[in-house]
């Protein structure tokens, strides 16, 4: 089968779970990015879904919208294209959504609209965090390598504006709609300089009745833990996956 937005499927040379990995890569990054994260699930015998977001202002003649929510903002357009995708695979009937930054935010309202029984749990790395100004800051910074302060100052408002105008504030408030006990596992790097633990917690503990647990990586920085810790990020990880119904 063809996909949309180059997605492609890769499968497990020995595949150990009916559980499929579907990876939704970091804002303005690329499927190929995220090549060491499917060759690990692979490994341990899932198949892996990945795809190319929309997330170019360009993508959206620059004025991102949700035709399904009716919200405006690049987070609430790219949940749309992600529930899209979701709805590509009804033959994988259970899937584990692996997300990245704050584009995690996305997967999972898109999750949220979905209400559906084929999702069984949620990775999110780096992200999402709580503080969207803070993270609009640095990501003009870190990644967009926009040095001259007073434009930092100045853009920050509008990156933030068109990332989604509700800072996040409404992402606890989807994972309130998760059944009961519905097991995610958030990992993050403690010298991260873009999204602060602190932040990332602030997205989850509203959520009382999730069962969360924290891969912390007290060395990593931002979206580096399996290329530059892979032993313990490994670990969290096939620690989290077996702990899964197979």
């Amino acid at each position: 089968m063809i996909y949309p937005d180059e997605g492609e499927l890769f499968k497990a040379q020995q595949r150990k779970s009916d559980h499929l990995v579907f990876f939704v890569h970091f804002f303005q990054g690329h499927k190929k990015a995220l090549r060491r994260h499917v060759e690990l699930v692979n490994e341990l015998g899932y198949d892996a879904y990945v795809f190319n977001l929309k997330d170019d202002l360009k993508d959206h003649f620059f004025v991102p919208y949700s035709h399904i929510s009716k919200k405006y903002g690049m987070k609430h357009a790219l949940a749309d294209q992600i529930e899209e995708h979701l709805n590509l695979l009804p033959e994988y009937k259970t899937k584990i959504m692996f997300a990245f930054s704050n584009v995690a935010g996305a997967a999972i309202e898109a999750m949220a609209r979905r209400q559906s029984h084929d999702m069984v749990a949620l990775v999110c790395d780096s992200g999402p965090g709580i503080a969207v100004l803070k993270s609009s800051f640095q990501l003009l910074e870190h990644q967009m390598k926009v040095t001259f302060l007073p434009l930092k100052l100045a853009l920050t408002p509008a990156v933030w504006l068109n990332w989604s105008p509700s800072r996040h504030l409404d992402i606890p408030k989807d994972l309130e709609t998760f059944p009961k006990g519905f097991p995610i596992l958030s990992i993050r790097g403690w010298k991260d300089p873009m999204i602060s633990p602190q932040d990332i917690d602030q997205i989850f503990e509203p959520a009382y009745q999730l069962n969360w647990r924290k891969l912390a990586l007290p060395e990593a920085g931002h979206l580096n833990g399996l290329k530059d810790f892979p032993h313990e990020y490994r670990e969290g990880l096939v620690d989290f996956l077996q702990s899964l119904p197979q």
